[in-house]
């Protein structure tokens, strides 16, 4: 399953990760998000799972370059006017 959002919650004695899938660009404020999958797991289990993606980004990061997760810096200018089809 591919998803590009997630909504992370916990109960004293588990954690819930919830994914989802967003189609558009933006989204809007009080746009329900519909919930593809769901994991529920032990704090212990998820400190284990965010040591194992930790070393597996790093990994990444070294041989392709540093990931920016703020999409601003990774808007090309003129990209969108440069993938438009003419009229």
């Amino acid at each position: 399953m591919y998803t590009n959002v997630c909504r992370v919650m916990g109960t004293p004695e588990e954690l819930i990760i919830d994914f989802g899938l967003i189609l558009s660009q933006t989204v809007a404020p009080g746009q329900t998000i519909a919930v593809n999958q769901r994991v529920i797991t032990s704090y212990y289990a998820a400190k284990r799972m965010l040591y194992a993606l930790d070393q597996t980004i790093r990994s990444h990061e070294h041989f392709f370059g540093v990931l920016e997760t703020d999409v601003q810096k990774r808007v090309r200018p003129g990209f969108a006017q440069q993938t438009q089809t003419p009229r």
